[in-house]
């Protein structure tokens, strides 16, 4: 009894480290799912700003259908953050951490989006910008210290797996030796009991012999040997008793023998799901970096594809749907080179029939995955085109494949294929998930590139067409000007001082429009990255006084006052640029200021120069202080507004002043004036 009871204390304590082996796989599976939902979250984020992003430069609503899309993601995936972390403080705090960073960044970008609405600027300010990157800084390092805790609790709980592993495995085998111990002492114990049963009848024996000589002198011994009749009977009963005994342990032993193999094999699954799912969330995590890290989708793809072959596949192929709406392999990718090109040949030779009711077409059609768990040879001969094709596949011996959508936006954008061959892998639905989940991503990446792409394309033909336009404007209007001068100086013949007023208004009229002209052309080039800077050293005071003097008729006639409080310095700069700057803050100062004094001055400070420009205008209200460096801005909103401009004024100036690696400033306060602040670096070692 003691022996059996001992076999099923140790395999009961074997069972016991197998379910202990059990839980902290399944904490490690929530320590995985902490890290994919919150790396699902980063990924969301940013593809939200890409969307913002593009709706800022082109005004178009398609492009805020991700940043929605993602914002109600995200909330869900807080949601399901939150309960994974429930019973842990610490992961629960980043979780917070997470929650709340969230808000304040969509804060941030919903603000563009109403400023854009609004007909605010296309791009935010340095400072708000600034804000949005701290914000997002901080969302990656709050998700990378909670990754970098859950890594390491993972690497704690294997270490502690295998040494449950390693701590089961030496019970289990204590116990096989035990049972094998006590089995065989058992043995032995039976084994000395029948040759003292032996030994006890050959006795007998002898005693019948010498009572039948004797009987009559052995009767006086019935008694006795009536007594050792009943010992021996109670001998043969402890044998059976102990041979019962025996069995009970043998089969307590072949019990405990099945339990601890049964919690073996359940281990043996656990542990090859846990290996699966973790390099699942790897290869998730990895494409995921690959595609947040360019707009190039076509590269990234390829890099998709070779993460998936080894991991996921032996062979990886990727058909998108073209504009027009035909479909086209654009991926194919193979662990050798050489199968690569091999691949596209036969690509090339037999192509896919897109409009078969199975396979990729039909996938793209349906927006629904295939899989094919085992590929039969049935299957080969139906969708081969000829003998020579049907051996090819033959030859690759495929052995599973499978097929799912690359969805984005509700749109099916292509798909991704997965076929195994030499590692003999056949695919099931955990595998599905995971390669549609691969799918999606790819195809928001996809999406927000061809987005990216369209809003870029976009602005460029703005700039084209705005340079084409003030080119062939500027063309006819130089004709008017030289044919101003002509009549001005009578070449024609004189006219009367009536005419040359006209003429003179007309002029006046001209050189306006040219400098609206000049400054689209100008706003063209720095939109589009092409205007030269020709730096040299000069004197500040002089540009100072030569626009003044250009500007001063302006303000002459609205009675203004021009005062020049400003200090020469030498610095390293483009004077024509600079002038141009100083022209457009002189006049925009006196286009909206009726009376008073304006006034200039400069100072250096540090290694830069400073030039303010103090005017008694309307003054601008706070909310508009960073909208007035926008391009096509005014002011006054409405049609009937007292001063006229194209609105590129601001925008062009801070454009040539942080092109000169300087910038300008306002301060302004409603009906009193405003006072703009240009600064350059002071030196050439500045510059």
């Amino acid at each position: 009894m003691v022996p059996a009871v001992l076999v099923l204390l140790i395999g009961a304590l074997a069972y016991d480290r197998a379910r202990g082996v059990v839980r902290d796989v399944r904490l490690a599976d929530r320590s995985h799912a902490i890290i994919e939902k919150s790396d699902v979250i980063l990924t969301r984020a940013v593809d939200a700003e890409t969307g913002q992003r593009a709706f800022l430069i082109t005004g178009d609503d398609r492009f805020l259908e991700p940043y929605q899309g993602a914002r109600a993601d995200i909330e869900k995936d807080l949601g399901s953050l939150r309960a994974l972390v429930a019973d842990d403080a610490v992961a629960s705090e980043y979780s917070a951490t997470i929650a709340r960073l969230i808000p304040e960044r969509f804060a941030l970008l919903d603000t563009g989006i109403v400023m854009r609405r609004t007909g605010s600027p296309l791009t935010a300010s340095a400072e708000r910008l600034l804000v949005g990157k701290r914000k997002m800084d901080e969302l990656r390092q709050t998700i990378g210290s909670l990754h970098e805790r859950e890594n390491a609790i993972l690497e704690r709980r294997r270490v502690a797996e295998r040494r449950s592993l390693r701590n089961a495995s030496i019970i289990v085998g204590a116990a096989a030796a035990m049972a094998i111990v006590l089995s065989a002492l058992v043995n032995l114990a039976f084994s000395r009991a029948l040759k003292e049963r032996e030994r006890i009848n050959a006795d007998l024996r002898v005693a019948n012999e010498d009572l039948e000589r004797q009987s009559d002198a052995l009767e006086t011994q019935a008694v006795e040997m009536e007594s050792q009749q009943a010992e021996l009977e109670a001998t043969a009963e402890d044998l059976r008793a102990t041979n019962e005994e025996l069995n009970r342990t043998t089969r307590a032993a072949e019990e405990a023998r099945n339990a601890t193999e049964s919690a073996r094999q359940e281990l043996e699954r656990l542990l090859a799901r846990r290996k699966r799912d973790e390099e699942g969330a790897l290869l998730l995590s990895e494409a995921s970096r690959v595609l947040a890290s360019t707009l190039d989708y076509e590269k990234t793809l390829e890099t998709v594809a070779r993460l998936a072959v080894g991991d996921l596949a032996d062979w990886c192929a990727v058909d998108l749907v073209q504009p027009e709406g035909s479909i086209r392999q654009v991926v194919v990718s193979h662990k050798e080179e050489e199968k690569i090109k091999w691949a596209k040949a036969l690509n090339k030779r037999y192509p896919p029939d897109y409009g078969a009711p199975t396979g990729v077409g039909n996938v793209i059609r349906s927006g629904k995955p295939q899989i094919y768990r085992e590929i039969s040879d049935e299957m080969l001969v139906a969708g081969a085109h000829d003998a020579d094709h049907l051996a090819i596949m033959r030859e690759l011996q495929i052995k599973s494949a499978l097929v799912v959508p690359m969805i984005a936006r509700g749109r099916t954008l292509g798909a991704m294929t997965l076929i195994s061959t030499d590692s003999g892998r056949l695919y099931d639905e955990g595998d599905e998930v995971l390669a549609t989940e691969l799918a999606t991503r790819a195809a928001i990446a996809i999406d927000n590139a061809q987005l990216y792409r369209t809003a870029v394309e976009a602005s460029q033909a703005k700039s084209a067409f705005l340079a084409t336009m003030s080119h062939e404007l500027r063309t006819p209007l130089n004709a008017i000007i030289g044919y101003q001068s002509l009549l001005q100086e009578g070449i024609s013949g004189s006219l009367n001082d009536k005419q040359l007023a006209q003429l003179t208004r007309l002029r006046a009229s001209a050189d306006h429009l040219l400098g609206l002209i000049d400054e689209i052309l100008t706003f063209s080039r720095l939109d589009a990255g092409k205007e030269v800077v020709q730096k040299e050293e000069v004197q500040l005071r002089p540009i100072i006084v030569e626009a003044i003097t250009m500007v001063t008729p302006l303000a002459q006639e609205k009675g203004l006052a021009l005062e020049d409080q400003s200090e020469d310095a030498r610095i390293y700069t483009d004077s024509k640029k600079l002038r141009q700057i100083l022209l457009n803050l002189f006049s925009n100062a006196i286009k909206f200021s009726d009376d008073g004094k304006i006034t200039v001055r400069s100072r250096l400070d540090g290694d830069m120069v400073a030039v303010s420009v103090d005017d008694p205008g309307i003054g601008i209200a706070p909310e508009n202080l960073d909208s007035i460096f926008e391009p096509f801005w005014q002011v006054e909103q409405h049609s009937t507004r007292r001063a006229g401009g194209t609105g590129l004024g601001l925008s062009v100036s801070r454009g040539l002043a942080r092109l000169l690696g300087g910038d300008v400033r306002v301060e302004s306060v409603p009906d009193r004036g405003s006072t703009f602040t240009l600064t350059l670096p002071a030196d050439h070692h500045s510059a």
